[in-house]
């Protein structure tokens, strides 16, 4: 690697790193993200915890405890390990410079540090930015076992069991592997890539079997909390039950196409990319090409299939088109490339980071006090409720030895979590005012098309005679 591609990749990652870390506590803490830094705190303090899918898994808990126990309690601590996974993610393109060429790992790299959804995310103390990190890794690690040999392969076991621990998307993650693999498999017949595949097994069968002697090491030793819950070893039943019910009650639901606005609004650079360098090469693609490809759209039509919708499961929808794309941009930005791609390109490129920018940053929260929006962002606690954080606190320093606060209801994670040591408002878009007049104003001004709704916090004070 010459001086100038170091001084680019270190320029990127010092990017990624501020768009993480800059006023990563200002937002107000979201209630999902109330109750893992609740939990964590739980753990550090009374080292309580038993797995529950319904808070997904163990290695968020195990990672924020020790972070509060060393750098403090706060929010903004909570939001420190995601926000160093997203880093990390888009650092790990260096790790394949060599297999996508130089420029097309330094592009992925860089759609990966602006993408709106993974930057969003990244600064949100949830699993799914280190879940696209662990997915990711396994993923390297399995591309360079050709050059590193069998000893990079028990590492894979590694990356995948720090998916599984993390969240249950592991379940829906290995279907659509195996399927993007059966996609590739058609184009060679499937009978002799099976027999690849199990040539390639039993070549390296002790390192393949290391691999998964360290995942239900790390795994059952996670979720079972090093054996003090020794019923949880089959935490698959565990997950699978619970979350196959919640798609089938649809207990966060919403249509068929709830990611398809949001996809074609914030990560169009990637898909569009994606597909233009799909076109161009035709017949020619490479098996890692077509791979990304089939795992891509089959984890759009999965997400689009089951119940929950949720904006924080794009990140694993825009990830497999993340390489392609990369891949397009270096050729777009090269000697090679025409004009006219330059200027799409570039204008994906600013629209994208005007869209990270808004999202991330001037409109990271929703309140029925400001009419901008962001479609990504949901049941966000609003700004007002710093207030009322900041009073209770006040109040609970002045009376240091007595009860100040009792918090029930739709307010409770927030205000528990934060005074510890919220209204929430909601945008359900209106399809009936979503006019393409409508779209395109918001694209440039984030104002949204229809009414922003929230649930008040109903606060009593009592006052001393």
């Amino acid at each position: 690697m010459g001086r100038r591609e170091r001084l680019a990749w270190t320029a990127l990652i010092g990017f990624a790193l501020v768009l993480r870390l800059w006023a990563l506590g200002a937002r107000p803490p979201h209630h999902d993200e109330a109750i893992h830094c609740d939990f964590a705190y739980n753990l550090m303090t009374q080292g309580t915890y038993e797995y529950d899918p319904t808070y997904h898994g163990p290695l968020i808990y195990y990672v924020m405890a020790p972070l509060f126990a060393i750098l403090g309690v706060s929010t903004l601590v909570g939001r420190l390990y995601p926000a160093l996974a997203g880093v990390a993610l888009v650092a790990l393109p260096l790790a394949l410079r060599r297999r996508l060429g130089p420029g097309a790992a330094w592009w992925t790299g860089l759609l990966l540090a602006i993408s709106p959804v993974l930057l969003y995310y990244s600064r949100f103390a949830r699993e799914d930015v280190p879940v696209a990190f662990f997915t990711a890794l396994a993923f390297v690690l399995f591309l360079r076992v050709r050059r590193k040999g069998w000893r990079v392969i028990p590492w894979i076991g590694a990356a995948a069991a720090g998916h599984a621990v993390m969240k249950e998307t592991i379940y829906v993650t290995l279907p659509l592997v195996g399927f993007s693999a059966y996609v590739v498999a058609l184009r060679e017949g499937v009978w002799v890539s099976i027999r690849k595949a199990f040539a390639w097994i039993d070549r390296y069968r002790v390192a393949v079997g290391t691999a998964i002697l360290w995942f239900f090491a790390i795994t059952v030793t996670l979720f079972t909390v090093f054996f003090m819950h020794p019923g949880d070893w089959m935490f698959p039943v565990k997950a699978i039950t619970y979350w196959y019910k919640q798609h089938e009650v649809q207990r966060v639901g919403g249509p068929w196409f709830y990611y398809l606005p949001r996809l074609a609004l914030y990560e169009f650079l990637p898909i569009v990319a994606a597909l233009a360098w799909a076109v161009r090469r035709r017949r020619r693609l490479k098996r890692l090409e077509v791979f990304c490809l089939a795992w891509g759209f089959s984890s759009i039509a999965m997400y689009a299939y089951l119940g929950e919708k949720t904006p924080w499961l794009l990140v694993h929808q825009v990830l497999p088109f993340i390489p392609l794309a990369g891949a397009q941009l270096a050729r777009t930005f090269s000697p090679r490339g025409r004009w006219w791609s330059r200027s799409l390109a570039i204008t994906g490129l600013l629209a994208t980071g005007w869209s990270a920018l808004a999202s991330s940053f001037l409109y990271p929260a929703i309140t029925t006090s400001n009419p901008h929006a962001e479609l990504i962002v949901y049941v966000q606690t609003t700004p007002e409720e710093k207030a009322l954080a900041n009073e209770g606190r006040a109040l609970a320093a002045t009376h240091p030895e007595g009860v100040v606060a009792a918090v029930d209801g739709e307010g409770s994670w927030p205000l528990s979590w934060q005074w510890k040591r919220i209204p929430v408002a909601w945008w359900v878009e209106d399809v009936a005012g979503m006019t393409p007049a409508a779209v395109v104003r918001w694209f440039f001004t984030r104002l949204a098309w229809s009414p922003i709704g929230a649930t008040d916090v109903l606060v009593f004070e009592a006052k001393q005679k």
